[in-house]
């Protein structure tokens, strides 16, 4: 057994000369009172041996305040004393005596009973340090799973940011929740934008970020500092800790909603497109039957059918130029129908479920970081 530190209150001097012989591979402190082992025990020992007939205090008083000690409350102590009927080893095991040895006293006895309880001080620390341990992973589990579950409602509030600026705002807003402070910025096809979740961003911070273009995704450096580089956003983070792999998935939901608001925005565009080219053909196809109208009386009359088209005849051309009119005006019409159909469909696909409108709706400035443009 590894050598402890041992403390002895023991008034007696033979029993003390015998106690230091036989435990002298240990680290012993050997005091005459109660009073003095209670001041000893504040330094801390593994084990402590304690008579009962003490000068001043005796060592059931002198037991029962190292128990109320948050320092010795559970170290052991093995009572050694003369006294050894049934009522002086209940009173010692009632004030927290955790053994009693009658003297004279046998050295192999002793030396079993010191090392048996020595043994479940180990135990006991083992079994503290694995609790203690169990503990820590457990709350870094927590930890891990509150801050995966931001980035999840990252992910989903990303399907619904129309702007770059919205992005940026439940960006900072997912960064203050897991305790990320970073600098961002973000190419886009409505330009450059670099923000800072707090404070400002140093020139030293701004020029890292424009040499960073070559890195590979991920690049740690100095203290617990890093740069994740994505195709369309940049991140230096001023203190990485464990999220070194969380902050990856997060940069992955950006770079999904950047390319989500990039193609929005072309799909809007689109659609205003077609509207507006669908409103010129109707205006170009309306100008045509009139062209038409008077091309094809003219050909008549020029072809020598006829010298001049009365009122029933005129009537006729009309109507028959009209039917086909309403006609191709009806296929046109179903275009702007098509179109409605398709407005609609962005509507809907811009609509965020009720869980998310809350942190879409919020015009607040929280979350949205210091801006360098």
């Amino acid at each position: 057994m590894q050598p402890i530190k041992l403390l002895i209150i023991e008034d007696d001097t033979t029993s003390q000369l015998m106690l230091k012989g036989i435990l002298s591979m240990h680290k012993l402190t050997i005091v005459g009172t109660g009073e003095e082992g209670l001041e000893a025990a504040k330094n801390g020992h593994d084990l402590i041996i304690l008579d009962i007939n003490l000068p001043g205090i005796d060592g059931y008083e002198a037991c029962r305040q190292l128990r109320q000690s948050e320092q010795t409350k559970l170290t052991p102590i093995i009572f050694l004393t003369t006294c050894s009927d049934l009522n002086d080893r209940l009173q010692a095991y009632g004030v927290g005596g955790n053994d009693y040895i009658s003297k004279p006293f046998d050295a192999t006895e002793l030396v079993s009973k010191i090392d048996f309880h020595c043994e479940l001080v180990e135990k006991h620390k083992q079994t503290n340090n694995d609790i203690s341990n169990a503990r820590r992973l457990l709350m870094e589990v927590q930890t891990s799973a509150a801050k995966i579950q931001s980035i999840s409602r990252f992910i989903q509030t990303t399907l619904f940011c129309h702007d770059i600026d919205s992005l940026y705002r439940q960006f900072f807003r997912t960064a203050n929740e897991i305790g990320l402070d970073c600098i961002l910025r973000i190419e886009s096809s409505a330009g450059t934008k670099t923000r800072s979740s707090c404070d400002g961003i140093s020139t030293l911070e701004q020029e890292i970020l424009d040499m960073s273009g070559n890195m590979k995704h991920i690049h740690t450096f100095g203290q617990d500092r890093a740069i994740y580089r994505w195709r369309h956003a940049a991140m230096l983070t001023r203190k990485v800790s464990d999220m070194i792999d969380i902050l990856a998935i997060f940069m992955d939901a950006l770079e999904a909603g950047i390319k989500a608001v990039d193609n929005e925005s072309k799909l809007l565009q689109k659609v205003e497109e077609l509207e507006s080219n669908n409103s010129e053909v109707r205006s170009r196809v309306s100008d045509l039957f009139h062209i038409m109208r008077a091309d094809i009386k003219g050909a008549i009359l020029s072809l020598g059918m006829i010298s001049v088209l009365d009122i029933d005849d005129e009537d006729k051309l009309n109507d028959l130029i009209d039917n086909f009119s309403q006609r191709i005006d009806l296929e046109l019409q179903q275009l702007d129908k098509n179109n409605s159909v398709m407005q609609q469909l962005v509507t809907d696909l811009r609509t965020p479920p009720p869980e998310l409108q809350a942190l879409l709706d919020d015009d607040s400035d929280e979350g949205e970081g210091v801006m360098l443009f």
